[in-house]
């Protein structure tokens, strides 16, 4: 991206890449709540680089869909599709069926409680009927699913940001 060609490289895994966190300011302006962040939820495939041209019109945005969303590896942070989301699963698993057989934590039905499956015990007078019982497949795809919810930038800040951005680089 020509919008990064000046900031400072840094390594990482024996490459050479953008060092985003050299004299930029926008991190602390989200986390102190000086820039608005608005609700998005992601559309099918949609990748951080569709989301930046559709909403703030150019794919050069890419790197605020993300640093607005704290990620830092699009890869591994992203939602997965499908077929993504399966290739993960046997993966991380071996197969569905043994990712659907392991289970990882137990959910009360009515109140907000989560405890081990070995928890469950009707030791404290709770009965085991009262919690459904969650397997890696659906803890998993529980996380997925929440990653459709994001947060943008309100694009009305995008010249702020470009003159906060064209400042920093200009200071270093």
């Amino acid at each position: 991206m020509a919008y990064f060609q000046h900031f400072p490289q840094t390594t990482f895994l024996n490459q050479s890449i953008v060092n985003l966190a050299t004299g930029f300011k926008l991190n602390n302006m989200i986390k102190e709540g000086t820039i608005d962040l608005l609700n998005h939820v992601i559309e099918g495939d949609d990748k951080p680089d569709t989301i930046a041209y559709d909403y703030y019109d150019s794919s050069s945005y890419t790197w605020l869909v993300l640093m607005s969303n704290k990620i830092l590896d699009p890869y591994f942070e992203w939602v997965m599709n499908t077929i993504e989301f399966e290739s993960f699963i046997k993966k991380k698993y071996g197969s569905i069926p043994a990712a659907q057989a392991i289970t990882i934590h137990c959910e009360h039905k009515t109140k907000n409680l989560t405890v081990s499956a070995d928890s469950r015990s009707v030791s404290n007078g709770v009965s085991a009927s009262d919690y459904d019982t969650i397997d890696a497949y659906t803890y998993w795809d529980q996380i997925n699913d929440n990653r459709r919810n994001i947060k943008l930038v309100n694009k009305a800040y995008l010249t702020d940001i470009d003159r906060i951005l064209t400042v920093s680089l200009n200071n270093r």
